[in-house]
């Protein structure tokens, strides 16, 4: 098959691909793998450049939507993202609901450890996610700052919110695997970029205890904006005194500290401020002395104090 695959690319592929066979479609998938999943393919550059070849791409992700996913098209779409194509796919389907897919694809590949079969396929280094996926995905949360404040501050409709959320929520999954994804971790200008985006959230809609809201449970996903921008943020400042320094500067403690509330539409807001709190004072008396400033104006309780480690 890959010796007449000029013959059989692209119309014989599409036309399989979105068949109803469940097994073509699978063969399909399996020698798209083959002749794509490392740089330098000729297959792969037609793939991602031509009009067919994208469309074949947005099947291949869309045959990975649970709970019907294939095993050869998760392989495929998997060695798109390891050769370093993520950003092409992720043009290619932006705008479909497959974005949706290729991003919950790429949170299983850093959330699970490769199988047997996987590390046979890929080999160890190959079947690491490349940190350039992860640092567009930081660099096109700041592109679109004002859209992430609009949507959590209700400016705008709750449309793309679940892909908003989900980059937001695999940013602050990667930014924790400090041995893996240190560049993302370390990267200062990202850390500024979400600290003033949670500061304008905030100005703009403070957060507040809310009885009624907190009984009847969250509302929608973009009220998980605050959560995941402090987790990237706790996550960043983990024994890093210049980042600890930077939020600081930028106001983020006060923000991060009038988080420590219970909120009904953000589960789990006050332990993640709380915790990010913790990582923002450890080892940095300047920090702590703005909190112990501000528990002396009664704007932090004893009890909260007492929480993230402040006398």
């Amino acid at each position: 098959v890959v010796s007449t695959q000029s013959t059989c690319f692209p119309v014989m592929f599409t036309i399989l691909i979105d068949g109803i066979d469940k097994q073509s479609r699978n063969y399909v998938c399996s020698v798209l793998f083959n002749c794509t999943a490392w740089n330098g393919s000729q297959a792969l550059q037609e793939l991602i450049t031509t009009d067919e070849g994208k469309a074949i791409v947005r099947s291949g992700v869309g045959l990975c939507e649970q709970p019907n996913c294939l095993e050869w098209a998760q392989l495929f779409v998997e060695g798109l993202i390891c050769a370093e194509r993520f950003i092409q796919v992720f043009e290619i389907c932006e705008g479909t609901p497959q974005l949706l897919t290729l991003l919950e694809i790429l949170e299983e590949k850093i959330r699970t450890s490769p199988t047997p079969m996987k590390k046979e396929l890929f080999g160890e280094i190959e079947s690491a996610v490349p940190v350039t996926t992860f640092l567009f995905l930081a660099k096109t949360m700041a592109h679109n700052r004002q859209h992430i404040i609009d949507m959590a501050t209700g400016k705008e409709g709750v449309e793309g919110s679940a892909v908003t959320v989900r980059i937001l929520h695999l940013l602050a999954n990667v930014t924790g695997l400090f041995e893996q994804y240190d560049r993302i971790a370390a990267n200062t200008p990202f850390l500024e970029c979400a600290v003033k985006i949670l500061n304008e959230i905030n100005s703009v809609e403070p957060i507040k205890f809310d009885r009624e809201k907190y009984e009847a449970g969250p509302e929608g996903g973009k009220f998980a904006i605050r959560k995941e921008l402090i987790r990237i943020i706790s996550n960043m400042c983990c024994k890093r005194r210049n980042h600890q320094d930077k939020v600081r500067h930028l106001g983020g403690i006060q923000t991060i500290l009038s988080h420590c509330i219970l909120d009904g539409n953000n589960p789990y807001i006050m332990e993640w401020s709380i915790f990010a709190l913790r990582m923002l004072l450890e080892g940095n008396e300047e920090n702590q002395e703005i909190v112990k400033g501000l528990k002396a104006l009664g704007k932090v309780s004893e009890l909260d104090a007492r929480k993230i480690g402040v006398s």
